[in-house]
């Protein structure tokens, strides 16, 4: 039970998780949704992401489990058991697991599945969705997998076993300490350089269309030198440690570092794996609960007003009478107008505060970092009732993200911009990913296009769905494309769908996560357990006390367990930057809200990895404890 009980707890909840993307996926009423394909294309993915973390999962555990029965099988087979009876064994084993795991999964996923569906319900703002208890497509696409997924490792173990001797079954090859020349030591040089490489580019990113695809770069660069600072790095620290005699010859001290040394190559790589998988949940995490709560501030970048307007010239009597035909028909109160005249947003670059202008979106390439628009002190004036006056080459210039202020020279003309606290007409007319810099001056520069926006707000009674109606309805009236017509409450409709899918998703992906990295650090340690049971018995016959057991094994465990927690909130900590200037690609820009939401991240993640330490450093003091327990 102490290998085979967590292990089925895994594998039922993993059958689990798989059954509930695939019938949320599966669902015809969230596909009829604005968002339906979106949010379904996001689960299909997700889904996938899944399905490898499963199959990942099912090769390593399966493969401690094979450690633990190798033994036990060559005792079999110098029983007298043929090969074929081994085979037949290990199918026989392998069925039993399968059958309870996938029955138990299904039962679970079935249950649990209605209660997801309603959350995802909740987090797109939307409660007219419907599911039925049983999907039975869901149903037999979930066995086909989990069959197929048991069939592989099941024919893993027989090609060992085909290949393996009954000496080799019965006495393993135990690791044996290597020496490590300089070829070693360049790999862990090359690892920190690696990681240093990775963090440079997230430190640098900018907020461009490359911006993703330099974060994947950083991304697989972690990975490697992850990896490599973990097998390779971390043996050289334990050299330090072993050269540092106050430190090295203390009874817990001397115990855990010698004990980690000889093994490390094996458990670097399996600590790397817990780094990056701590690592993905906090991203995930992070990203998904940032953009989701901070959709207030996303809309705002988008709509300022309930509707907002944006055309080659003011509205006409014409379009003027029909807003006031369909709020009526609809009951609803227009007011607060707002009219006033800015230029169109210039896209290009920045080059020390020169504004290297390269035309209008339909111009940009990977240059492009952000837009400009002007607007007169008479324009800024009406709009927020203020007044202002400047003088000479004067400006006021505002911007969500950084700005940029001082002398600045704009389409060749020189300005001494003064940064605005705020300004509560800020938007993205052209809905793009690049963040526009609003420049107040006196003049605005000859020939350049100019736009007119008119914003108002609205009083209706109802739903969101009757808002919705009611900007829709005036839309298609008037005319005007997306580009054109902006509604604050259809826009957020919008947003909802997108990210409250992605929360949904981020959620059950870092379960899926969570459960994968607890039972690789589980198995981890029993596995650590089981290799230093005789070492710690030895050690005890020649006087180690109880107390100095006990002691080393918090030192061993302890270690082992810092370096990949400590190494994913580092990760994450160097991530922020690098998703933020993606964030700004969606107009989301609240930092104080994104540090918050990572602080709360990274400590709910520390104390449960602190409260799995404690429960695993229990199960491997049990395990070098037993054979004392024994004798005595």
């Amino acid at each position: 039970m102490r290998s085979y009980g967590p292990y089925l707890m895994a594998t039922i909840m993993l059958v689990a998780i798989n059954y509930i993307f695939i019938a949320i996926s599966a669902n015809t009423s969230l596909k009829k949704l604005n968002t339906g394909s979106v949010t379904t294309a996001m689960l299909d993915l997700g889904f996938k992401f899944i399905l490898l973390v499963t199959l990942a999962f099912l090769i390593y555990v399966n493969r401690f489990l094979w450690q633990q029965r190798s033994q036990e099988m060559g005792l079999y087979s110098m029983l007298g058991m043929t090969s074929h009876n081994l085979q037949l064994l290990t199918i026989i084993e392998k069925c039993y697991l399968m059958v309870i795991s996938l029955v138990t999964g299904l039962i679970f996923g079935i249950i649990f599945e209605k209660l997801a569906f309603l959350g995802l319900g909740y987090l797109l703002n939307i409660g007219h969705l419907t599911q039925p208890w049983f999907v039975s497509s869901a149903i037999l696409k979930t066995i086909i997998i989990t069959v197929s997924l048991f069939v592989i490792i099941m024919i893993i173990d027989l090609i060992k076993l085909h290949r393996m001797t009954p000496n080799q079954l019965w006495q393993p090859q135990a690791a044996s300490h290597k020496q490590h020349g300089v070829l070693y030591t360049l790999g862990g040089i090359i690892g920190f350089i690696l990681l240093i490489w990775a963090y440079y580019i997230t430190l640098t990113i900018k907020p461009r269309i490359s911006a993703i695809s330099h974060f994947m770069l950083a991304v697989m660069l972690l990975v490697v030198g992850t990896y490599l600072v973990f097998i390779i790095g971390s043996i050289i620290l334990l050299h330090l440690l072993q050269r540092n005699k106050h430190f090295y010859y203390q009874p817990r001290h001397f115990i855990a570092v010698s004990g980690m040394l000889q093994r490390m190559e094996q458990n670097g790589a399996s600590l790397a794996t817990i780094c990056l998988l701590c690592s993905s949940i906090l991203v995930i995490l992070f990203t998904s609960i940032t953009l989701y709560v901070g959709i207030g501030s996303t809309v705002k970048s988008y709509s300022p007003d309930d509707v907002v307007m944006v055309g080659t010239q003011t509205l006409t009597k014409d379009q003027q009478s029909t807003i006031s035909t369909v709020a009526h028909h609809h009951n609803a109160k227009v007011n607060d107008y707002v009219h006033y005249q800015m230029t169109v947003p210039q896209y290009g670059y920045w080059r020390n505060n020169h504004f290297i202008n390269q035309g209008t979106i339909q111009k940009m390439d990977n240059k492009t970092s952000g837009s400009v628009i002007l607007l007169t002190t008479k324009e800024y004036n009406k709009i927020t009732n203020q007044h202002v006056h400047l003088s000479g080459n004067q400006a006021l210039a505002y911007a969500n993200n950084k700005g940029h202020y001082g002398k600045i020279t704009v389409n060749n003309q020189t300005y001494h911009a003064k940064k605005l606290a705020h300004f509560d007409q800020y938007f993205n007319p052209d809905h793009s990913i690049y963040t526009p810099l609003f420049i107040v001056v006196n003049k605005l520069p000859q020939h350049t296009p100019l736009a007119t926006v008119t914003t108002f707000n609205y009083q209706l009674k109802g739903t969101q769905k009757a808002r919705i109606k009611f900007e829709q309805d005036l839309q298609s009236q008037l005319k005007m494309n997306n580009m054109a017509f902006t509604g604050k409450a259809t826009i957020t409709s919008l947003i909802n769908g997108l990210y409250g899918g992605l929360v949904f998703i981020g959620i059950l992906i870092s379960i899926a996560l969570a459960i994968t990295t607890t039972i690789v650090i589980y198995f981890k340690q029993i596995s650590e357990g089981y290799a230093d049971h005789e070492r710690f018995h030895t050690m005890q016959q020649v006087g180690l006390s109880e107390q100095e057991t006990v002691k080393s094994i918090h030192s061993q465990v302890l270690m082992v367990f810092l370096m990949p927690v400590i190494g994913a909130i580092i990760n994450l900590g160097f991530a922020i930057p690098a998703i933020r200037q993606i964030m700004i690609q969606l107009n989301f820009y609240n930092l104080p809200l994104m540090l918050t939401v990572g602080a709360i991240v990274a400590i709910s993640l520390l104390a449960l990895y602190l409260i799995l330490y404690g429960l695993t450093t229990r199960t491997y003091q049990q395990i070098v404890d037993s054979p004392v327990k024994s004798i005595e």
